[in-house]
């Protein structure tokens, strides 16, 4: 039972968020005049607290379920306000009645989710990068870690199978298996 927690709590405070955040769009939108798009961006932003607030860590089926979770309370919350407002015409004819606010909304609810996905993995994206850059590079790929020195500025060598780091002019064969700090393949 404790296993089965730790993994529902993460998403059940991802969804909390975002229903919160689709809440308080759809009554901001209900109340306020005008269309205020940007409210959107609150729904994105509180699923990523929702989901730090319970210690999510960032996990892919995490970060899913706050995307996802995100556009649909946006859109359920949209919904009822269409359901309030006109419900003679389709739901699609009603979001396409007004393209500059259509496409204002969903730039802010993606700018909301990149932000929620922020406070999700961490605070500063540029060291997340540098940091974390690198996993994300399948081998043999142009930015693979080099074995000698860490770096990240390297690209496939003219021999097959082969990787040369342009910081210290180090070249290593892929089939060997790098070891930080330590010569892994052939120098030149």
């Amino acid at each position: 039972m404790n296993e089965i927690e730790a993994r529902l709590r993460p998403l059940v405070g991802i969804l909390g968020g975002a229903i919160l955040g689709g809440t308080l769009y759809a009554f901001g939108r209900g109340l306020l005049p005008g269309e205020f798009a940007f409210g959107s961006a609150v729904v994105g932003a509180l699923a990523g607290l929702g989901a730090r607030a319970v210690g999510a860590i960032g996990s892919p089926a995490q970060l899913r379920v706050l995307v996802f979770g995100s556009l649909f309370a946006t859109v359920i919350g949209e919904y009822t306000i269409y359901l309030q407002a006109d419900p003679a015409t389709t739901f699609a004819a009603w979001l396409l009645a007004s393209p500059r606010w259509l496409i204002f909304t969903v730039l802010f609810l993606v700018a909301g989710i990149f932000f929620g996905v922020r406070l999700l993995v961490g605070i500063d994206p540029l060291s997340d990068v540098l940091t974390h850059g690198g996993a994300a590079v399948p081998p043999g790929a142009a930015g693979t870690e080099c074995p000698r020195c860490g770096a990240l500025q390297t690209a496939p060598a003219e021999e097959a199978g082969a990787m040369v780091c342009h910081a210290c002019d180090h070249t290593w064969q892929l089939s060997e298996a790098p070891r930080p700090g330590g010569s892994a393949g052939h120098g030149s």
